[in-house]
Order: structure tokens, then sequence, then C-alpha cells
């Protein structure tokens, strides 16, 4: 007798019930994938059409990626927001040096911004980030002592206290950059190695277009309008990245509140991000990692030979075609650069 049956004597074989039953469990399946469906359309509606929602969602979701966790520091009685992730504990399994990193974001931005180059180092050191006072979420309190290049140098003195982080790694960016040479400076026994990304903090050899408007009296950085929200992303971007249209709204909304308190910091913060670092060059002793890129419109690239002179252990790298975000305009020689340094 033949064995072998064909595929419809075996489909004609197969008890009703089980094709009954399998055919029940199917269209189950596809309620749940049509729900599922149907949630997430109705979620992203309504995030688009919500800008607070949308950001603290893609927030979370950024932090979340990037392996760190929202936190708060206590800093002169006040809470700072601060994102904190990486490796804290001794006896972790990974390289020998795990000097924390601290990274102090530019002028206008928060602790966010940093994120995707807390990513690179979270598996190994333990990473943090601060809202610095007067942006992000820390907004300014009324009895806050006066906050020029001078205080926030100390208040990030406090901070490093306050957050147990030892000696430390600095990484700053564009004004971050210009308050983590000014900290090594005034507190060298504090800070192992630096990263300073499109540092303002100098008077430049070459004198740009945004220098002229800053001369002038004029804050090109100032956020009145959407519009004016484009002009900047326009200024710090070689190519400006794809922003959704509620996460602008929310940070046009965000700058547009704040514009009275970023107004009256920028007339505090004018003169040393304008030439603050004059004559204290020779007093950082950390070894300097200079970072700059041939397209910044903000702080130009020719800052890069007056850094670089003045730090006597310095190495510079001036990026091709990168503006003045150099770890967003070209993420992997910034990677490169940094983790060959501070390894």
């Amino acid at each position: 007798m033949d064995q072998i049956q064909s595929q419809s004597e075996i489909g004609n074989s197969f008890p009703k019930q089980e094709k009954s039953r399998v055919r029940r469990v199917f269209f189950r399946l596809l309620k749940v994938v049509a729900i599922v469906v149907a949630v997430s359309v109705a979620g992203g509606v309504i995030l688009w059409n919500w800008p607070t929602a949308f950001y603290t969602v893609a927030t979370a979701l950024g932090r979340f990626s990037s392996g760190v966790r929202l936190e708060e520091i206590i800093v002169r009685g006040i809470a700072t927001p601060t994102l904190d992730g990486g490796v804290s504990s001794p006896n972790a399994p990974l390289q020998p040096d795990r000097t924390p990193i601290l990274f102090l974001h530019g002028w206008g931005t928060s602790k966010e911004a940093m994120m995707s180059e807390m990513k690179w180092f979270v598996s190994t050191r333990r990473v943090i980030a601060p809202d610095l006072p007067g942006f992000g979420a820390n907004a300014l309190q009324p009895d806050q002592p006066a906050l020029d290049g001078d205080g926030y140098v100390k208040w990030i003195e406090e901070f490093r206290i306050a957050a147990n982080l030892g000696r430390i790694d600095v990484v700053g960016e564009s004004m971050g950059g210009a308050l983590a040479a000014a900290y090594a400076a005034a507190y060298p026994d504090s800070v192992r190695r630096i990263v300073l990304q499109s540092a303002a903090g100098l008077e430049a050899p070459k004198v740009n277009a945004f220098m002229r408007d800053v001369q002038s009296g004029k804050n090109p950085l100032l956020i009145a309008s959407s519009s004016d929200f484009d002009r900047v992303i326009g200024l710090c971007f070689a190519k400006p990245p794809p922003i959704p249209t509620p996460f602008k709204q929310f940070l046009v909304d965000r700058a547009i509140s704040n514009l009275p308190q970023q107004k009256e910091m920028a007339k505090a913060l004018q003169s040393f991000l304008m030439n603050g670092n004059a004559g204290i060059l020779g007093s950082i002793h950390a070894p300097t990692l200079i970072l700059y890129g041939t397209a910044d419109q903000i702080t130009d690239s020719s800052l890069l030979n007056v850094y670089r002179d003045g730090i006597r252990n310095s190495t510079a790298v001036l990026i091709e075609g990168a503006g003045h975000v150099v770890f967003y305009d070209a993420p992997k020689e910034t990677f490169r650069a940094m983790t060959a340094f501070l390894d």
C-alpha cells in the first residue's frame, strides 16, 4: 500500500474541529493587531498635536536609548535636573580607568543635547549632564547668586561635590566648552582631562558674521519666533537635522517663555563668552582635546589655534565640513577623537 499521501488527502483528513480552532485563534490575533495599530495611531495623533507630551515621550525614549536616567542633584538648596547613567561601581569588570565624565551643554540648549555623546561612554564610565542654571528645566531662582563666568565655574564645582563625582573628565560644547576651560584653570585638582568642542570664551583671529552681530550688541541666538528658531538651527548645524513639528513647537514655546530670562543671562555672560578665558589658558594643566569644524558659523574655527597655542598639553582636531555642533555633523570623527583621547 502506498504510504505517501497527497496534500489534499492530508487536508481532508485534518479534523474539522481543529481547523475551526485555528481560525478562531487567527482572527483573535488579527483583532489584537488591529487594536494595537488603532491605539498606536490614536496615540501618535494625540502626541503630534500636543507638543509638551510629544517632547516628554521623545526625551524619555532618548534617555532610554542612551542608557541614562533623569535624576535631581541638590546644589545650593536647589534641585538640579540631571541626566545620570553608566558605571559607578568600582567592582564593575570594565576598563581600569572609570573617571566620571561631566558633560556641559551650550547656550540655549539643555542636558538632553548631550545624550548622543553620553551614549558613547555609558558602558564604561559614569556619565552625567546637568541643566546649567537658567537653561532647560533649571529655571533661575529669585535668590540665585550672580551667574557670570566666575559664578558658573563655582557652581560647576559645587555640582561636582554634590554629585559625589570625585576627579572628573569634562566635555563642554560651545558655552560649555568655555566653562570647561575656565573650570580646569580654576580647579586643577578636580579635573583629569577636558574636551573643548567649538568652545567660545576667546576673541577669534577671524571675525565671522555672527561675531560681528554680537559685537554690535545683537544676540543672534535669542529665539522670539518660529523663524528665529529656524535661523538658529541653521547657524548651529552644517546640515540641520529634521525636527518633528510638535518637537519644534515645544522648543519654540519654551524659548519664548524664557526670553526675559535669556536676555538677562546674555547680559551677564556676554563678556565671558566673548573673551573671558583670555589670560587663563596657561593655568590649564589637564590634557586637553580641542575640536572645531571648518563650517562653524558661531565660534569661528580660527579659535582652534588660539586654544591650542595657549594650552600647553593640548591636541587639536579640525573636522572638515562640520558646523558648530561637531558631534552631530561629524559623529564618527568626533567619536574616534574623543574615545582615543579619554581612554
